[in-house]
């Protein structure tokens, strides 16, 4: 293959060169193209602007790219086997349409800018998408509380029976985690709204006075990463925080598919899972098992991984770009990629989980109320070191009080029973709004527009 880099008079690159450099980098390539053509069209604008090219010049530039961004939409462009990846892909569709002005697009960067431009638009679509899934996410919890508020059953600490919770107070907790989870994607996106061009390999452009704030307009990014030698610095780091971020939402799954595997198993019953997100066994005919819950649950450990590779890559190196960095790009797209889907399975696998008000009602045994005597003793005015030795003598005379008697128990907020929907409701409309800066589900704040054909 021969490759943009190619020395004068020098073979072609090896395919055990190829196969162990690119190969795989160029599948992940292809998830870019889109990107890469955007950032064609700042750059061509950019570079009129500055006098480089003409206006005339950038239009015809613009018209091929809007062509090649039309084609790729319609499956009709992608990468060739003799394209060493996205760059030169789009630069070789240029050149062979316009001759010597598609070369001059290349002017002013290098790849290395140009790569971290196209993959932090891609992550900021991403997470964008990935945003609203988990806000539907908490739409649905906010909804299985509302419809279970005040439906009680036995908490557990230690796995032993402990006190009464209820399904509203349940969902409560998981939506208060997600919440917090929404925040640190919402840090993720603040953290790769950068642009990175203009920085080159990490030095600048010498001669060539780009326009970063400009190019960084035209592709809605919300600012410009001004330092120069902090752009390949922050390869790895930038990443590890969209990791990270997307880590801890997978974490909050996994807590609630443990929790819900132990829901339907057969000795609480307290709820169900539909049809579809359960199977059979090879062996036993009368298993239905939770398959979908469980790799809900084991699915939240695979970020642990995908963040050591990113931790360990930016260990100890110097300034500028190292051919290390480009396998942060296949680690943090195959991250992304995986969130979306983990949060497209638990978004429809709670519309398939139901609780039984009857079953709940059922696992309310005495010793669940032994706080509640000791707190009633306390309130009456005895020690509540005294009041927890009379009641921890006396356990078989506890009773278990009626549902209203558990809610009118507790006065105070997020209590089992009181839940407040007007708040959550408040809560996801906030993160909402800061969700509409970005242009869902394109992931850019004032993505360049499409010139006409």
């Amino acid at each position: 293959m021969s490759t943009i880099w190619q020395k004068e008079g020098a073979p072609g690159a090896s395919d055990w060169f190829f196969e162990f450099t690119a190969a795989e980098d160029r599948e992940y390539d292809r998830l870019l193209v889109r990107e890469d053509i955007l950032v064609n069209i700042a750059q061509a604008r950019m570079l009129a602007r500055i006098g480089l090219i003409t206006v005339t010049e950038a239009d015809a530039l613009c018209r091929e790219l809007a062509k090649l961004y039309k084609a790729h939409e319609e499956g009709g462009f992608t990468l060739a086997d003799e394209d060493e990846d996205v760059h030169s892909a789009v630069e070789r569709r240029l050149t062979e349409e316009l001759g010597d002005l598609g070369g001059k697009i290349h002017a002013g960067r290098s790849r290395n800018d140009q790569v971290v431009a196209d993959v932090r638009l891609w992550l900021k679509r991403q997470l964008t998408e990935l945003a609203g899934l988990w806000i539907d996410i908490l739409v649905m919890l906010h909804e299985l509380a509302a419809r279970n508020n005040g439906v009680f059953f036995a908490g557990h600490t230690h796995m032993q029976p402990a006190m009464p919770t209820s399904v509203d107070a349940w969902a409560h907790g998981y939506i208060s985690l997600l919440l917090a989870d929404l925040e640190n994607l919402k840090q993720a996106m603040h953290h790769i709204d950068r642009s990175p061009l203009g920085s080159a390999a990490g030095y600048g452009v010498p001669l060539i006075a780009v326009d970063r704030e400009f190019i960084a307009s035209q592709l809605g990014f919300g600012s410009v990463q001004a330092a120069v030698t902090a752009v390949q610095l922050s390869r790895g780091v930038s990443e590890l925080r969209v990791v990270d971020a997307l880590g801890y939402g997978a974490s909050t799954f996994n807590r609630m598919a443990t929790d819900v595997v132990g829901f339907v198993h057969p000795d609480r019953g307290i709820a169900s899972v539909s049809a579809d997100q359960q199977s059979g066994s090879s062996i036993m005919p009368q298993k239905k098992n939770p398959d979908v819950w469980e790799l809900i649950r084991a699915s939240g450990h695979e970020y642990a991984g995908w963040r050591a590779v990113l931790a360990g890559i930016g260990s100890n190196q110097p300034s500028g770009y190292h051919r290390d960095l480009q396998l942060t790009k296949k680690t943090v797209m195959q991250a992304c990629l995986h969130a979306k889907k983990l949060a497209g399975a638990v978004r429809m696998s709670l519309r398939g989980l139901s609780f039984n008000p009857d079953a709940c009602r059922n696992t309310l045994s005495r010793e669940l109320f032994a706080t509640r005597e000791a707190n009633r003793l306390t309130v009456e005015g005895i020690p509540f070191r005294e009041a927890y030795r009379r009641v921890a003598a006396s356990l078989n005379n506890l009773t278990i009080p009626d549902d209203e008697q558990i809610r009118a128990d507790y006065a105070h907020t997020g209590a089992p029973g009181h839940y407040r929907p007007d708040d959550v409701i408040t809560a996801i409309k906030n993160h909402r709004e800061w969700l509409a800066i970005y242009d869902f589900p394109s992931g850019a704040r004032r993505e360049a527009e499409l010139p006409e054909e």
